[in-house]
């Protein structure tokens, strides 16, 4: 008990809730039912695919549909296949010009 207190105490960074994970996690567990679609394997693996993208957007406050559209521009110029090198699209390898284009809106601060 006191031991997992102290941590909270000694390391701040530490969040005391996991409302951000629960938050992520909301979506899928909502639509499942929406999403079962044919019920086919590459279906699942393919939302499993297209819900970790989306996450990994969010966190990086991309807009995910400004980088969705951009990516299948970039396959649709390489012939309809993926672009030559893929990794360039991780949001960490992205340009600052990229994650400006792409970012969402700063949330406004409350100045009270």
């Amino acid at each position: 008990g006191d031991v997992y207190k102290r941590q909270f105490v000694e390391h701040p960074e530490i969040p005391m809730d996991n409302n951000v994970v629960e938050r992520t996690l909301r979506e899928p567990v909502v639509g499942r039912k929406n999403y079962a679609g044919s019920r086919a394997l590459w279906s699942g693996q393919l939302l499993v695919q297209m819900l970790s993208l989306l996450a990994t957007l969010k966190l990086w406050r991309l807009k995910p549909r400004r980088w969705l559209t951009a990516y299948l521009e970039a396959c649709a110029q390489a012939g309809g296949h993926a672009p030559a090198e893929p990794s360039r699209w991780l949001p960490w390898n992205l340009s600052p010009e990229q994650q400006r284009v792409w970012a969402r809106e700063p949330v406004a601060q409350d100045s009270t």
